[in-house]
């Protein structure tokens, strides 16, 4: 069954997005485990941080063909109360640490912000369903919806800019893979990519 990832409780919030692929030369398993063990506390560091996810894709009968044909390994999302506190968090030392610590795995990246529509949160399932959609759409009444101001390369870094557009992003969580999959399964043809991930919430 899918699990209703917001509520009305918390109020509005910024994201920051990352949409991520990693360097040739790193295997999954190290691009996963740089992410998560060196580059991931960096980023908890960040000053007026509300949230931070990292959203792990793995390999499933649920992602399509457009999923695949973008080649992104995985989507940092990192959550602010406003406008003010993102832009601080982007001006901050522990910014400047992170983007030299992404030469070492990160091989090109696009940043959207986005306001977010509902509340995401962690949840024992763990697994969700993110769909990247070419223009703004109007969301399942189960999803997260992640309405994009702007996008474009990654503030301050050298990194490559990976060149996929995110008219909006949205999510749905599920209480495990097989019934995300399932879920999929009765969908008619979509033009969304859409991208099974795992969650792990630092923040």
């Amino acid at each position: 069954m899918p699990r209703i990832g917001y509520g009305a409780g918390d109020g509005k919030m910024i994201a920051a997005i990352s949409l991520m692929r990693r360097q040739d030369v790193k295997s999954l398993t190290q691009f996963r485990r740089h992410w998560l063990d060196i580059h991931g506390p960096l980023v908890c560091a960040f000053p007026g941080l509300r949230r931070y996810v990292q959203c792990h894709v793995v390999a499933s009968a649920a992602m399509n063909e457009a999923a695949r044909s973008m080649r992104i390994d995985g989507f940092p999302i990192l959550y602010f109360d406003s406008d003010q506190d993102r832009t601080r968090a982007h001006r901050s030392p522990e910014m400047a640490a992170c983007n030299v610590d992404s030469r070492q795995f990160v091989g090109a990246v696009s940043r959207v912000i986005a306001d977010v529509s509902g509340d995401p949160r962690s949840n024992a399932g763990r697994f969700s369903l993110i769909e990247i959609w070419p223009e703004d759409v109007s969301p399942a009444p189960r999803s997260v919806h992640y309405r994009v101001r702007e996008q474009g390369a990654a503030p301050n870094s050298v990194i490559p800019h990976l060149s996929v557009i995110a008219g909006a992003v949205t999510q749905t969580w599920y209480d495990s893979l097989v019934d995300l999959e399932c879920a999929v399964d009765t969908l008619d043809d979509s033009r969304s990519a859409r991208f099974v991930v795992e969650e792990h919430w630092l923040v």
